[in-house]
Parts: C-alpha cells; structure tokens; sequence
C-alpha cells in the first residue's frame, strides 16, 4: 500500500493515510506525512519530555540542510501519544483528527524542534524553494492508541536510555558527499604500509590501536586545510584530492616511523592521543605552508624525533589540559586549545624559537 500521499483536508478534518496493527498489547498506527502536517497536530508536554539540547538541534538543523541539498538522510519514526485525539477509519486506513486536536510527542521533539527553527531562518530569507522542501519533508511517524501518562513516561524513559547514537567513526565510513569521508575510507582500507585493522573504525575511541576514523578525518582536515573540525572551510575537490589523499598517507607513515617503539602504550606516551596526533598533522600544514618545497620528513626528523613523548615531560605541562596525578598522566582532552597550544609549541621548535 502506498502511504507517500499523506494527508488532505477535509471539513476542518486532517486526515492521514495509515496502517493500524498490535504492538505486543497497544495499538500503534504507522503513518507517513510531511513536516507542515505534524506540526498541524503536535502538543509537548513537559511531563514526559526534557529540556531540549541545543547543540543537538544544531546538529540535527546541519543534516536536514544536507538532505535538502539533494544528499540521502534517514530518521527513524517519531512517536506520539493519542490521548484519545482522532479516529482511526480501518476500512479506508485512514486516521482522522480535526484540527483543533493534538497528539503529544514521545520521541522526535529535537527533530520536530530543527524543523521549526530551519523554517524560521528561511522564512526570514525569503527562501520559499528550500521552505517548500522543509514543509514537504516526508517523516515516518508512529502514533500508540491507549497509553496511560506513566506509560508514555516508561516509553520515553526506554527509548532515551537504551538507544545507542551512532558515533562519529562510523558515521564518516558511511557518509556520502564527503570526500574527506571518502578519503578517510580509501587510507583505511589501502594505506601502503598501515593495515586496516589498526585503525578503528565502528567505535568511539580506540586504545589499542592508531586511530579512529573519526580521528583520521580530523588529522586530514588539519593537515591539508589547517582546520581543528569538520565545520571550518574545506578547499578539497575533485581535483585535488589524489594529492590530499597521498599527504595523507605521507603523514601517518611518518608519525608512526618516528614515534616512539611503544607509542601504542598511551599510560606511557602521549603522541598518539588524538588531539596530539591532530596538532602535528596542524604543525607539519603550517611548514609545508611556509616551506612548500620541503620534503614533509624533514619537519618529522627535527622536531618529532626529538621530543620526549612520555608523560614525565614536564614541558607537557603548559600544553595539556590537566594532570592526573594518581595515573602520572596528562590529558590532552580540549581539542581546539590543545591543537592550537601544542603545534605552536612544535612550530617554534622548528623555527628554532624555543630550545
């Protein structure tokens, strides 16, 4: 059955196309509607809600601009509470609510709440092609029948406690249309001299080995653009990218040839930290910047070889984040000031501004 027709009006009525079927003990009505619909029908209630995150929306506005850029996104269902508002026709498979009814939300509000606010910017810039597109935007929503307040409680409370966010690693070896993405999958999967297994490419963070994916994509970003994040402004294309692409590979057959024998131990040294990695890869772009006809090597021979990488090197101290104490460790965990602090500290170094 085709449901990509979501709704008409009829009478003061907004009638959605759905299928109603059992879900263990509750009735649950599949629909799919656009954005305009849902935010026809849709009441928060605190009660079974939370503060929205900000940042998250942020993120959240930043994928439906890449979709409406004509890039494949996907969002999972919305959920909502009836609470006895609509009816649901089985022999048309129609669900009807007038249009002074509302249904409250139980999972969705920070997407629900990025719609709302990209509307407003583009209302603002009269941008009435891409406000057409948000208005349009097809989602899937699931509407239970016969909750009662501490059931919409226990079904928000497992929804946000037992879903696992997908972490940025592999995020970046799926994503399309990133061709830092796209070049972090072709070094994963074909470095000349690094095998795929060292690099982690499904968890958030890795110990054993040399880097995640996420972790690749930040060092090249840094290396080639001399950006800390996926944010700032890229200058990869098409053209240029077998050239990023062998940096690159350059960079990471360097760093591990002149890091210390047991640089994998990180209760021991401190140069394969991510954020450490990233501030080299940001220190060897500034002098390739200023000494283009250098061979990269040469920015690792003089300083990277030198450094006493081990956390008893005192000079880490204005560097890092904190010290722990009781592990005899330092933390280099706040990425834009340890990037910034630590490939100046490089930098001068090479330019022999300090000793």
């Amino acid at each position: 059955m085709d449901l990509s027709f979501a709704s008409k009006r009829k009478n003061n009525y907004l009638t959605l196309k759905g299928i109603k079927a059992r879900q263990f003990t509750h009735n649950v009505i599949s629909i799919q509607c656009t954005v305009n619909d849902i935010l026809k029908f849709l009441e928060i209630k605190r009660e079974v809600q939370r503060e929205v995150d900000h940042k998250k929306i942020s993120s959240i506005k930043k994928y439906i601009q890449y979709g409406l850029d004509g890039n494949d996104i996907y969002f999972p269902p919305l959920i909502f509470s009836a609470r006895n508002q609509g009816l649901y026709d089985e022999e048309v498979y129609e669900y009807k609510l007038s249009l002074d009814e509302r249904l409250i939300i139980l999972d969705g509000q920070h997407r629900i709440e990025a719609f709302k606010q990209l509307k407003r910017t583009l209302e603002a810039r009269n941008d009435n092609i891409n406000l057409e597109k948000v208005n349009d935007f097809p989602l899937t929503i699931q509407i239970y029948e016969d909750l009662t307040l501490d059931q919409e409680r226990q079904l928000f409370t497992d929804i946000n406690s037992n879903a696992s966010v997908v972490n940025n690693s592999l995020l970046i070896m799926y994503k399309e249309g990133d061709l830092y993405a796209r070049l972090v999958r072709e070094i994963v999967y074909k470095h000349p001299t690094i095998p795929e297994d060292l690099f982690e490419t499904r968890l958030r963070n890795t110990r054993s080995k040399l880097m995640t994916a996420y972790t690749l994509y930040l060092v090249a970003l840094a290396l080639n653009d001399g950006a800390y994040n996926r944010d700032q402004r890229k200058t990869i294309n098409e053209n240029n990218f077998p050239t990023y692409k062998q940096n690159t590979e350059d960079f990471l057959t360097l760093l591990r040839k002149y890091a210390p024998v047991d640089a994998f131990d990180r209760d021991k040294y401190a140069i394969f930290y991510p954020n450490v990695m990233i501030a080299i890869a940001k220190y060897v772009h500034e002098c390739q910047k200023r000494q283009p006809n250098k061979d990269m090597e040469v920015f690792f021979e003089k300083v990277i070889s030198k450094i006493n990488w081990s956390h008893k090197n005192k000079q880490f101290s204005s560097l890092a984040s904190s010290y722990n104490a009781k592990s005899k460790k330092y933390q280099f965990g706040v990425r834009g000031k340890t990037n910034r602090l630590v490939s100046e500290f490089l930098l001068d170094i090479y330019f022999g501004r300090k000793k």
